[in-house]
């Protein structure tokens, strides 16, 4: 017998989207994090905040980033796999002195959110863009506001030090701060409690966990000797500053309407442990443990949370979701790859409604996964869940897996560039 009061629930859910306000938008991406340092994913180490935010919403078993943060983050803002807009690799990277994240060759979301009247902020990281030399690229790319560590390079060098004594630029002015990911999350705070009244986009692109590993306001002055005893700490530091903020919206009353997205840009620096078993280091890496993230959502408008989901993410995905959330249509042009996962957080059953792959990529190297196998463009074909670390190719006995392959090679296929420079060859190479 169909439950009445779970059936009118979900109305009301679905009514909300459509009827409230413009709901406020906020998108944490922790500096390289994985989830062997997140407890709610099986680590051992202590992470209340997120673990609370995870209770209160909906925790993505498995989502992909790429396996560089540069990437990562273009992906997110742009909805487009890395060979569309250009930019595959670390040298790439805009501090090198390239042009970097171009308002004048994407259409970020942000700039849509904010041409929709949304109060847009960024708050972290961004060394997508030489600010010395390009300075309004960050209100061009759709930011009212800025707090930022912009980095290194380009024919203006800004300060190398991110932690204790780094230098910020805030909404154009360079000041040094004592700690930097103190001084951004009090304004991203600030920002909050000034523009509670209106819709808001925050992007927080977080300095930590990145090196180089230093002391944080909690353990300044100890005797922290190991690269390993430092990135704990850091993660320590860091999920308290996601808690403050957090508090910060649902102090200010704002919980209800508020869609709070958690996620890490790419595998961990350092390695942690799931399950009770000692994890691998993934950044940089061209395997699963490279690019599967943590990834939390809570939204209350659309979920009651408390929930966790096989469902399938990718970073492109980010890009449409917040559009429709936000209820701003998409351009039409450029080409874009995501795929919007609200049905998945209303708990839509319908496969049709949700991915049945994901997609990540660095450099020449280019890999696809469903819910179980893994293959890359090097021919590396894995079963992720009997060989998490990929390290033996799958069995010639089992019976299932060469229709798998044979689907994920066409849907790899489907992403040759002009260059043409991989092949799904069926001689395994040896897994990086």
């Amino acid at each position: 017998m169909i439950n009445i009061f779970s059936v009118l629930s979900v109305c009301v859910i679905a009514t909300t989207v459509l009827s409230a306000e413009p709901p406020n938008i906020i998108l944490i991406l922790a500096d390289d994090v994985g989830r062997d340092w997140v407890g709610c994913y099986g680590s051992p180490h202590h992470t209340p905040s997120i673990d609370k935010l995870s209770m209160e919403g909906v925790r993505y078993e498995t989502a992909w980033s790429t396996p560089h943060g540069m990437l990562s983050r273009v992906t997110l803002l742009t909805g487009q796999y890395p060979f569309r807009y250009g930019l595959t690799q670390p040298d790439n990277q805009p501090h090198a002195d390239g042009e970097g994240l171009r308002w004048t060759k994407v259409v970020a979301f942000p700039k849509l959110l904010q041409d929709a009247g949304y109060a847009t902020v960024i708050g972290g990281k961004w060394q997508m863009s030489q600010l010395g030399d390009q300075p309004h690229s960050l209100r061009d790319l759709g930011f009212d506001e800025h707090c930022v560590w912009t980095g290194t390079g380009g024919s203006q060098p800004e300060s190398n030090e991110r932690y204790w004594g780094g230098t910020l630029m805030t909404n154009g002015k360079r000041e040094s701060v004592p700690y930097s990911p103190d001084s951004i999350n009090s304004f991203l705070i600030e920002f909050v409690q000034r523009k509670r009244s209106s819709p808001f986009f925050i992007y927080y692109p977080m300095l930590l966990a990145h090196g180089p590993h230093s002391t944080t306001p909690l353990n300044k002055g100890s005797n922290l000797e190991s690269e390993y005893e430092l990135y704990a700490g850091n993660i320590t530091y860091m999920d308290q500053l996601v808690g403050r903020l957090i508090r910060t919206v649902d102090e200010a009353g704002l919980r209800k309407n508020t869609l709070i997205i958690f996620t890490g840009d790419n595998g961990s620096a350092v390695a942690g442990a799931l399950h009770g078993e000692p994890a691998l280091k993934g950044k940089g890496c061209e395997t699963d443990y490279g690019v599967h993230v943590p990834f939390i959502v809570r939204a209350p408008f659309l979920t009651h949370g408390e929930r966790t989901t096989k469902d399938l993410v990718d970073f492109t995905d980010i890009f449409p979701t917040i559009l429709e959330v936000a209820n701003v249509s998409p351009p039409q042009t450029p080409q874009r790859d995501g795929r919007s996962f609200i049905p998945s957080l209303k708990g839509s059953e319908d496969p049709f409604q949700k991915r049945s792959w994901i997609f990540s990529q660095l450099d020449r190297c280019r890999m696809v996964r469903d819910w179980q196998h893994i293959l890359d463009s090097n021919g590396n074909f894995h079963d992720l869940t009997k060989d998490p670390r990929q390290e033996n190719q799958v069995s010639p006995l089992d019976k299932i897996a060469p229709g798998r392959r044979q689907r994920l090679e066409m849907i790899l296929s489907r992403f040759e560039d002009a260059e043409g420079f991989f092949s799904t060859s069926s001689e395994p190479s040896e897994v990086p």
